[in-house]
C-alpha cells in the first residue's frame, strides 16, 4: 500500500463519522502525518448486521473474540444512529525495504504514540481493544440509543385528569 492509498482510504473513513467527532479524529490524523506516523483508519460504519457478525467470532463461529459490543440491539459506536459513526478502527503502518506500507498489528509503541495524541483530541481509546477509538465527548453506546437522545419529550405527565366533567 501505498501512503497515497492510505490517506484516501482513511479519509473516506473520516467523512463517514459524525461530523464533531469526524473534524476531530480529522485533526488527529494530520496531526500523525505531519509528524510521520502513519496509521490506516480501516473501519469507521457499521451496520448492526456486521456488528453481530463480529461479536460472533469466538462465540458462535470460529475465530478469537473481536468485541464485546453486540449489533442488535446497537451497543457499538460504530453504528450509525443517524449522523455517522463515533468511533473508528486503525493500526499503525510500517515501511517494508520495498517501501511499501503494511499493517503493524503488533505495534504496541505506535498504539501508544498514537493513542496519547488521540486523548488531545477528544478522542478515547478501550484498554480490551487496541485499534479502536472512540468519541470521549460521549459516555458511551447507551447515551446514543437513550430515548432522551432519539427526541423523545421528557415532559412530565400528569396522570390526574385536570377536568372529569369535560369526558363526560
Amino acid at each position: 500500500m501505498t501512503i497515497r492509498e492510505a490517506v484516501e482510504r482513511s479519509r473516506g473513513h473520516i467523512e463517514k463519522c459524525e461530523p464533531s467527532f469526524g473534524k476531530r479524529v480529522g485533526a488527529w490524523y494530520s496531526e500523525l502525518m505531519s509528524k510521520k506516523i502513519p496509521v490506516l483508519i480501516y473501519c469507521s460504519v457499521r451496520t448492526p448486521q456486521e456488528q453481530e457478525e463480529l461479536y460472533a467470532r469466538g462465540r458462535t463461529k470460529a475465530g478469537v473474540k473481536v468485541t464485546n459490543a453486540r449489533g442488535i440491539p446497537p451497543q457499538s459506536l460504530h453504528i450509525d444512529l443517524g449522523k455517522g459513526s463515533h468511533a473508528i478502527d486503525y493500526v499503525p503502518l510500517a515501511r517494508t525495504p520495498s517501501g511499501d506500507l503494511v499493517a503493524s498489528w503488533d505495534d504496541d509503541q505506535g498504539y501508544s504514540i498514537t493513542r496519547k495524541i488521540a486523548e488531545k483530541h477528544g478522542l478515547r481509546g478501550l484498554d480490551w481493544e487496541q485499534p479502536h477509538l472512540e468519541d470521549a465527548n460521549i459516555s458511551g453506546w447507551r447515551e446514543l440509543v437513550s430515548p432522551q437522545k432519539q427526541g423523545v419529550n421528557k415532559q412530565k405527565i400528569s396522570l390526574v385528569n385536570k377536568r372529569p366533567w369535560s369526558s363526560r
